[in-house]
C-alpha cells in the first residue's frame, strides 16, 4: 500500500502541470517487493516502468544511455515525468537522466532506503560513476516536488543496507547535532531508529542546500567522511567486490575524525568518543602502506580538489564541522596511528 501523502502530492502535481505520461525508474529488488506501489496513479496518467539491475553497477553512463534510448523510442516529450523509486543509485541515476533528456524533464525521488531518505534523495545532486570514480559525471538538477519519506518501505530493507544508511545518519550527528550523537551512542542496535532522527537529517540537509544550492562552500560540510569514503568505494569497486556507500562513509567518518584530531581541530576527548562508537557498528579497516597509497590516488581524483591538494571537511567538535581544508597527500601518513 502506497503512502497516501505521496500519492496525493503526485496526483495534485500531475493535474496542475497537465502531465500525461509518467515513467517509474526502479531496480529489480524494489520491483520484487513493490511492483504495484504507484498503481493508483494510472487513473490520472499513462504509466510506464523501467527496471534496471540492482547495485552500483547500474550507476553508469551506459545505463543512462539505455534509458535515454528507451525514452526516445517511446517518443516521450519534455512533459514526461520521471519517478525515481529506489535507493541512492536509482535517485542519482534517475536525476541525471532527467536533467539531460530533452535538456531536462520533471522528476521526483521516492526513496526506498534509509540512505536515500536522508541523503541521496534530497538536495539536487545527480550523477553516475566513471569506471571506478564515484559520481565523476553529474549535474545539479532539483526535483519538481519533494516527496515525504515512507518509512514503511524500510521494513524490507536488508540489514547491510540499513547499516549503510545508519552510516550517513551518524555523519549528520557529527556535523550537526551533539545531542543526536549522544542519542545514537545509547542505541543497542543500529536499527533502533526514531522517526525524529530522520526528520533532523532531512531538515538539516534541506537548510544547508537552501543556503548553498550549487555546492560552492557551506554545502561542503555534507562531504564529511566522503573524501576517504568515496576512495574506499572506488578501491572495492576495482577489486570487483563493491561496498555499500554508507559502510564506506562510516570508515571515512572514523579517519576524517582522526585527521581532525591530529591536525588540532577536534578535542581529544571527543575523538575518543567517536573512536569508541564507530567500531561498535562498523568494520574499520587499517589504513597503511600500499592500501593508503591506493586510496590517496583515488582521493587526488576527487572532484572537490584543486591545486593537487585534497579537500577535506574537518570536525571542530561533535556537532560542528568546517569545510574546505586543503591538505597535501603526504600529510595522510597521520593515519598510521
Amino acid at each position: 500500500m502506497a503512502n497516501r501523502d505521496i500519492i496525493r502530492q503526485l496526483l495534485e502535481h500531475f493535474r496542475r502541470k497537465d502531465t500525461r505520461n509518467a515513467v517509474v525508474l526502479t531496480d529489480e529488488n524494489v520491483e520484487r517487493y513493490y511492483s504495484g506501489y504507484f498503481a493508483e496513479l494510472s487513473g490520472c496518467v499513462s504509466m510506464d516502468k523501467i527496471v534496471v539491475p540492482a547495485g552500483e553497477c547500474s550507476k553508469s553512463i551506459e545505463t543512462a544511455i539505455r534509458i535515454w534510448q528507451y525514452l526516445a523510442e517511446k517518443q516521450y516529450d519534455k512533459n514526461t515525468f520521471l519517478l525515481n523509486f529506489g535507493g541512492g543509485m536509482v535517485c542519482d541515476l534517475g536525476g541525471f537522466v532527467a536533467s539531460t533528456y530533452k535538456r531536462g524533464i520533471p522528476f521526483a525521488n521516492c526513496p526506498t532506503t534509509l540512505l536515500a531518505m536522508i541523503d541521496a534523495g534530497i538536495g539536487g545532486k545527480t550523477g553516475v560513476d566513471l569506471q571506478d570514480l564515484k559520481n565523476a559525471v553529474g549535474t545539479f538538477y532539483f526535483p519538481d516536488i519533494q516527496l515525504p519519506a515512507d518509512i514503511i518501505l524500510l521494513q524490507t530493507l536488508p540489514d547491510k543496507e540499513f547499516r549503510s544508511g545508519f552510516g550517513e545518519l551518524v555523519k549528520y550527528a557529527l556535523i550537526g547535532s551533539h545531542e543526536l550523537f549522544q542519542d545514537l551512542c545509547k542505541l543497542e542496535s543500529f536499527k533502533e531508529l526514531k522517526p525524529e532522527f530522520l526528520d533532523f537529517c532531512i531538515d538539516f540537509k534541506q537548510k544547508i542546500v537552501k543556503e548553498d544550492p550549487l555546492d560552492h562552500n557551506l554545502r561542503h560540510i555534507l562531504n564529511f567522511g566522503h573524501t576517504i569514503g568515496h576512495a574506499i568505494e572506488s578501491y572495492y569497486a576495482e577489486l570487483g567486490d563493491p561496498i555499500a556507500h554508507g559502510l564506506a562513509v562510516a570508515q571515512g567518518l572514523y579517519y576524517e575524525s582522526l585527521l581532525s584530531y591530529k591536525l588540532g581541530h577536534l578535542p581529544q576527548e571527543e575523538w575518543l568518543q567517536i573512536a569508541e562508537f564507530l567500531p561498535k557498528h562498523f568494520d574499520i579497516m587499517p589504513l597503511s602502506g600500499e592500501l593508503l597509497e591506493k586510496l590517496t590516488y583515488y582521493m587526488l581524483n576527487d572532484k572537490k580538489n584543486c591545486n593537487n591538494l585534497i579537500n577535506f571537511t574537518l570536525l571542530d567538535r561533535i556537532g560542528h564541522a568546517t569545510p574546505n581544508f586543503q591538505i597535501a597527500s603526504d600529510s595522510l601518513i597521520t593515519f598510521n596511528h
